[in-house]
């Protein structure tokens, strides 16, 4: 593999990664009739998996996968499609020997779980402090029985399940039972509601 460009070498705690940049211009250089060819596999719920080929004389020589979810990472919000494609075809080349490290991850990849790493880190954190602030204000408003600071405080938990089941985890047995009961009676008020409701309709 003597045509890699070693500019395009990183060296990451005495770990030699090839970017995939220059595996692919190395592939293309090695090889006249070189060919990559890539397909989506998988697209839904915001997953896409990525099929790379890279193919020498119509003959594949290398295959390689790769598995990205929307929003994991900051470049993942908008460009998630072509992360994953890149580093598709960067481990086909890898698996044909166009790396320059023991492992077949790239520069790319290295960097991408890096960041996905930090940002799982910072997002941690960011529930740590709106799971003390809700929980602190959910059990006072529950304590002083005040209607509207719970709806407020549930409105604030809806649709995000690690914040809701967090902050229930911190209530007291009789908090939640308080909850349970509320729920009960909230319940049979809106059938009472309803049944009222049809009455008056039936009844002109």
């Amino acid at each position: 593999m003597n045509k890699f460009n070693l500019n395009e070498i990183v060296n990451i705690k005495d770990v030699d990664y090839s970017k995939i940049s220059s595996r692919v211009k190395a592939f293309c250089s090695t090889y006249e009739s070189a060919q990559i060819l890539t397909e989506i596999v998988k697209d839904e719920r915001e997953c896409v998996i990525f099929k790379a080929h890279a193919l020498v004389e119509g003959t594949v020589r290398g295959t390689g996968h790769a598995h990205e979810v929307e929003g994991s990472s900051n470049i993942n919000n908008t460009s998630h499609y072509q992360v994953c494609e890149n580093i598709a075809v960067g481990r086909a080349l890898a698996f044909m020997g166009f790396s320059k490290a023991d492992s077949l991850d790239s520069f790319e990849e290295i960097e991408n779980a890096k960041l996905q790493e930090s940002e799982v880190a910072q997002h941690k954190e960011t529930l740590e402090v709106a799971v003390a602030y809700l929980s602190k204000s959910f059990k006072q408003a529950i304590d002083e029985e005040n209607e509207s600071k719970i709806e407020e405080c549930q409105i604030d938990m809806r649709g995000n399940k690690p914040l809701y089941t967090a902050v229930n985890d911190n209530l007291s047995s009789l908090q939640r039972e308080f909850l349970i009961e509320r729920m009960r009676r909230k319940t049979e008020e809106r059938k009472y509601a309803a049944k009222e409701h049809t009455r008056k309709n039936l009844n002109g």
